[in-house]
């Protein structure tokens, strides 16, 4: 029975390193006119796919060769759950609830999404997720106004940076006057 829960443990690996496989195949085979000097369409889902791949046959591995069985091994973010749920219900009458529920911030929450995707268009993407990220983090309750600025600002500056300039991802910049400012941080970046 040992081996049998542990190749169920390793089946999930088996069947997305399985489709992974597949995926890869289909990336490795597309047709497209290669230009020198610039990754082709294929590259990053290759590239993701082939982590993936070497991921689940890691997690495979790790799964078949385990000393012990018995007892499932909890991770980080296991901890972290238990040690919250210990947390809030510290002092609480038995059967109150665990968890609080704030469904007015989930709609708020999706409510800024939407106007994210509504207006990434004519704000720009700087601009946008500028705005999107601080009032997201505002909206879960964080009120360090210069971390709040310091997240949204860098963390936006590192994403258009990343995906113009390495993945090579073409993003809104916005319409006048705030297509400015998405030229403006292109060029200091030098992001054609």
């Amino acid at each position: 029975m040992i081996g049998g829960a542990r190749f169920i443990r390793a089946l999930p690996y088996v069947i997305a390193g399985a489709a992974a496989s597949y995926l890869y195949y289909l990336a490795a085979n597309f047709q497209f006119h290669e230009r020198p000097g610039t990754l082709g369409p294929d590259f990053w889902p290759e590239a993701i796919l082939a982590l993936m791949i070497v991921t689940c046959l890691f997690k495979i591995v790790a799964g078949l060769v385990a000393r012990n069985d018995a007892a499932e091994i909890g991770g980080v973010l296991e901890e972290i759950i238990e040690e919250s749920v210990e947390e809030h219900t510290a002092g609480s009458p038995p059967g109150a609830p665990v968890l609080e529920s704030h469904p007015y911030l989930l709609i708020a929450g999706m409510a800024l999404t939407a106007g994210y995707v509504i207006f990434i268009q004519r704000l720009g993407f700087f601009i946008a997720t500028v705005l999107y990220l601080a009032l997201f983090i505002v909206l879960g309750g964080y009120r360090r106004w210069a971390v709040v600025a310091a997240v949204s600002v860098g963390g936006t500056l590192l994403l258009l940076f990343f995906f113009m300039k390495v993945v090579y991802v073409s993003l809104p910049i916005g319409q006048v006057p705030f297509s400015a400012v998405t030229l403006f941080l292109m060029q200091v970046m030098g992001i054609r």
